[in-house]
């Protein structure tokens, strides 16, 4: 990844929360929407709520709440284009919205659809139908560009309006989903959005515009960083994700000084040393089960005086290498909206209570251990690399002779599969895996 100047960080962060400089767009964001896992779940989830309008805002933007407002919004923006509809999604599923991007095309709207093609471009399953059906009905349709990891953004510009979506095209979690979206006319934004647009559709590497309060990546760590680091009295987080070491370093200090943090998420083993983490800095974590009838999708900050809503999930691939787009806003009805919101879900959740593990897998005395064996995929051009140790809830590293590093966290078994980007060429190369208090090598 390419290195940037302090000062060039420090200027995109300043930028992004409300004071001068310009933001740039370096490295940043998260892959991943819902695990199959949770996946399977979710289709045995109640029944669909009913609808509600956006929440207003007297400004520039409104915001759309999940799964209250469902997918009615983004679905009427469609069918009511006149002039143009440019689409970027993660996951496309949605049969609804494609049929209604069809229509427009034949009624002479001029709509570009990017789908998010893989891993760097290896290729997405998950959107080949969406991408045959608009490809067979005349809807110019391309899949993102190879230069991200994943291109997880989610957003619509429907005549001039941006919708900025946490949400996907898939109606299977529209009922069961806490998520967001902001609709957002203001001129500056909008024109960010669209010259973005412009530039992935014809695979051309730019800086995104920040418009008047943009949060793109790659290149949001910075940004997201600095607004929990200034956060006074309150913060309040929802994401789907903790796998930020900067993220959770921010979170644990304003705690220490006496922010009164709180976050809300769907609990996963994964990310047990983290909450952990959280919990013993005095962060007030609470969670969901996997299989309860409320998922938390959503990635938002709240603070007393601004809000960030988009696609970044706290991971280092996703604010470091997807593409990725939020917003940070002061407006007053939305961050109302939001903490209605949050609380609610907070006073509902369960308080984290971490599950300690005993790291010599029962037998009392022995030294920490663990192995490790890995197989190339030719698919993602990579190696999975799965580590067995007896460190439950903790991270693991992997790195290979050539410097390349990659962490993930160990289930509670102790087990964990990392992706180390390498080529097959580097097969034979001596890797090195450290796991809480082991140490372990083997070969590619």
């Amino acid at each position: 990844m390419p290195s940037r100047s302090l000062f060039a960080v420090c200027a995109a962060a300043l930028a992004l929360i409300g004071c001068a400089a310009t933001t740039t767009s370096s490295q940043s964001s998260a892959a991943a929407s819902h695990t199959t896992k949770a996946a399977s779940v979710h289709h045995a989830r109640r029944a669909r709520r009913a609808h509600r309008t956006p929440t207003a805002s007297d400004g520039a933007l409104s915001l759309i709440t999940e799964p209250h407002d469902g997918i009615t919004p983004v679905l009427t923006a469609v069918q009511r284009a006149r002039r143009q509809v440019d689409m970027v999604m993660y996951e496309d599923s949605d049969t609804q919205v494609n049929a209604a991007l069809a229509a427009a095309v034949h009624r002479g709207v001029r709509v570009r659809v990017l789908l998010n093609g893989g891993y760097y471009g290896q290729g997405s399953p998950q959107n080949q139908a969406a991408y045959t059906y608009l490809k067979g009905q005349g809807v110019p349709v391309r899949f993102t560009p190879h230069a991200f990891a994943l291109t997880h953004q989610k957003t619509l510009v429907v005549d001039g309006r941006a919708y900025i979506l946490t949400f996907n095209l898939t109606p299977q979690y529209y009922a069961t989903s806490r998520d967001f979206g902001i609709i957002d006319t203001r001129p500056a934004d909008d024109a960010a959005i669209q010259r973005t647009f412009d530039a992935d559709w014809a695979d051309q590497r730019i800086d995104p515009p920040a418009g008047a309060d943009l949060v793109w990546s790659p290149g949001s760590e910075a940004a997201l960083v600095y607004l929990l680091s200034k956060a006074t009295g309150r913060l309040d987080i929802y994401n789907e994700e903790m796998d930020s070491t900067a993220v959770e370093q921010a979170l644990e200090a304003d705690a220490r000084r006496g922010v009164d943090v709180r976050v809300t998420m769907t609990a996963d083993s994964s990310w047990d040393s983290a909450f952990a983490a959280l919990a013993a800095a005095g962060v007030h974590v609470r969670t969901y089960p996997a299989d309860a009838s409320l998922y938390i999708h959503a990635k938002m900050i709240l603070t007393p005086a601004r809000a960030f809503v988009g696609s970044e999930n706290f991971s280092t691939v996703s604010m470091n290498d997807n593409r990725e787009l939020g917003l940070i806003t002061n407006d007053a009805p939305i961050r109302t909206s939001l903490a209605r919101t949050f609380d609610d879900d907070y006073a509902h959740a369960t308080p984290y209570s971490h599950r300690r593990h005993d790291p010599g897998g029962g037998a009392g005395g022995r030294s920490p251990s663990c192995s490790v064996s890995a197989s190339h995929s030719s698919r993602y051009d990579d190696w999975d690399v799965y580590v067995r140790s007896g460190e439950g809830d903790t991270t693991a590293t992997v790195s290979d002779s050539a410097g390349t590093t990659a962490s993930y966290h160990t289930d509670s078994d102790g087990y964990a599969d990392i992706y180390l980007k390498a080529p097959a060429s580097a097969a034979g190369q001596t890797i090195t895996v450290h796991v809480g208090q082991a140490t372990c090598s083997g070969t590619l």
